[in-house]
């Protein structure tokens, strides 16, 4: 078969679709090499605006799809097009949008809460991240059950625990990293729970020799977040990276003392799953899909409870005993999620299109 893959979004600085994209064509060309993958992209390198995004998707895409003759298109982000050239399985990764619209520009809410509901329905196959965002897809979204299918994301196996080497150092130099630190990994937004992340680090920084490293690129409305680290005089002691290349994700778990990850909504919630792959303890909110995906592995808190969260981060660190617990049962956790096997699931769907 001709599989025809949406790579737009692998292009500039990757954040979790195009992430997912890379690592699923990857694993395809290992377990399923008898398909031939055609990577469709419009060939910019910056990330595209909304009104970008849907002429990509709506007009180009398709007709580049009907241009190399692909059986099956897969599009690894959320909007299928209205006119189809062959069969298409589209990946939905969350509603966010949909649920917390006050988070996002006007342009935004429009395409989540107009547009998005429609496009979903025009793929022939529709793939959710968890079983959560497949209940989502049901409770808000007018589609049969039976054209959703579940299929886990998985973790890369360049995240692992790392020995101390020069790759770590240089790192923590190519970051301007503390010595000590609790670390969060994503998109710097609203939704992400950083709030309460602060409030609840502010309660233990004069008790802990631990920073806190903040990595990953912004998102909307961050002004706020600053702010809070300014009100919390907290400026010596918060760090925010910015965007943190791939090849670098690896050896900056590695460096953390603990991760935490106290979002308020997830389709599936990658970043805890890769920190403990790298044997690094976890806490993070039992909101939405992530107690699905860190099972007992992690310390779960409720979403904005700054007083929880501060206790579960300040008992970790002080507990030895318990890190040791955690890096197991996180390793052990985090086994259980391979491309390999994300990949022969889609190479699956694929055929029964063909």
């Amino acid at each position: 078969m001709r599989i025809g893959i949406d790579v737009q979004s692998t292009l500039g600085q990757k954040t979790g679709i195009g992430l997912y994209t890379a690592s699923l064509l990857h694993a395809l060309r290992r377990v399923a090499p008898h398909h031939e993958y055609i990577e469709l992209a419009w060939g910019r390198s910056q990330e595209l605006r909304t009104d970008q995004r849907l002429y990509w998707q709506q007009w180009v895409l398709p007709r580049q799809a009907s241009r190399t003759r692909v059986d099956v298109l897969h599009v690894p982000g959320f909007d299928a097009p209205f006119v189809k050239p062959c069969p298409v399985v589209l990946t939905v990764h969350d509603l966010i949008g949909c649920i917390f619209p006050h988070n996002l520009p006007p342009v935004s809410r429009f395409y989540w809460n107009y547009w998005l509901p429609r496009s979903v329905r025009w793929a022939d196959v529709v793939i959710a991240d968890s079983h959560h965002t497949k209940n989502d897809l049901l409770r808000l979204i007018d589609i049969p059950a039976d054209r959703i299918h579940v299929v886990y994301l998985g973790v890369d196996s360049a995240f692992q625990p790392l020995q101390d080497s020069p790759a770590l150092e240089a790192v923590r130099l190519k970051y301007n990293l503390p010595p000590e630190f609790i670390l969060y990994v994503g998109t710097i937004e609203p939704r992400k729970g950083l709030d309460t992340l602060l409030v609840a680090y502010a309660m233990l920084a004069d008790e802990i020799p631990h920073s806190l490293v903040i990595a990953g690129k912004r998102g909307w409305y961050t002004r706020s977040l600053f702010q809070l680290v300014e009100n919390h005089r907290l400026g010596q002691r918060v760090h925010f990276t910015g965007y943190i290349a791939d090849h670098d994700l690896p050896q900056l778990y590695n460096l953390a003392a603990l991760f935490v990850y106290p979002s308020r909504y997830e389709g599936f919630g990658l970043p805890p799953l890769e920190a403990m792959a790298c044997g690094v303890p976890v806490v993070c909110s039992d909101a939405s899909s992530l107690p699905e995906v860190v099972g007992d592995a992690a310390w779960l808190v409720p979403p904005d409870a700054p007083d929880m969260l501060a206790t579960a981060i300040r008992q970790v660190l002080e507990n030895h005993q318990l890190q040791a617990v955690m890096r197991s049962r996180g390793l052990e956790r985090a086994g259980c999620f391979t491309w390999e096997e994300t990949a022969r699931k889609f190479a699956e769907i694929y055929e029964g299109l063909g």
